[in-house]
């Protein structure tokens, strides 16, 4: 089955408390572009990102704000920042590394920083269909020239995802994908 490609740049999602201290109290992010998830877009606020011996500036906010504020960088960025950030799911907020996120009126530090894992979104019945269910680890390929299988992908299974693969822009970069590239389940 082909299953659409997302790659996804270093990004930042912010706790509404967190969003307020860097642009003020009652502040609302702005929509730029809707990206692949219903209801998630990336916002129109850009941050600075500050680690021990380097910064990265225009740093992507995505939105709607979450529960908690939590950094996506590349393992590149780990470098430059001169951060310890744990490859791991989205969303998993436990043990992450520390780091400055600067906006226009404030900043934060904390244990914000990963590096996102792999990941497959589908429905429930796409799961079926593929005999995936949520959790699970598989495999990927992406061809072309440069033509690569990407194993160890977290399968994440709920009704309101659309299917998509979602790879870094280093793993994109590796493999020559681009925007509108197909993978392919390997059971």
């Amino acid at each position: 089955m082909r299953i659409p490609l997302w790659i996804s740049n270093r990004h930042v999602h912010l706790s509404s408390s967190d969003c307020e201290k860097l642009f003020g109290k009652g502040y609302e992010l702005n929509i730029f572009k809707p990206i692949s998830q219903p209801g998630q877009y990336a916002a129109k606020e850009l941050v600075t990102l500050v680690g021990e011996k380097g910064k990265i500036e225009n740093v992507r906010v995505m939105g709607p704000n979450r529960k908690t504020t939590q950094v996506e960088i590349s393992i590149g960025d780990t470098y430059t920042l001169w951060v310890i950030a744990p490859i791991k799911v989205s969303g998993d907020t436990k043990d992450l590394g520390y780091i400055k996120i600067v906006g226009p009126v404030g900043e934060v530090y904390g244990p914000f920083a990963l590096v996102a894992q792999r990941h497959l979104h589908c429905t429930v019945k796409e799961a079926a269909e593929l005999w995936i269910k949520n959790a699970d680890v598989v495999k990927v390929h992406i061809g072309g020239t440069r033509g690569v299988v990407f194993e160890n992908v977290v399968v994440r299974v709920r009704d309101d995802y659309v299917l998509d693969c979602h790879i870094d822009m280093e793993e994109a970069n590796a493999a020559g994908a681009k925007p509108g590239d197909w993978a392919e389940l390997i059971t």
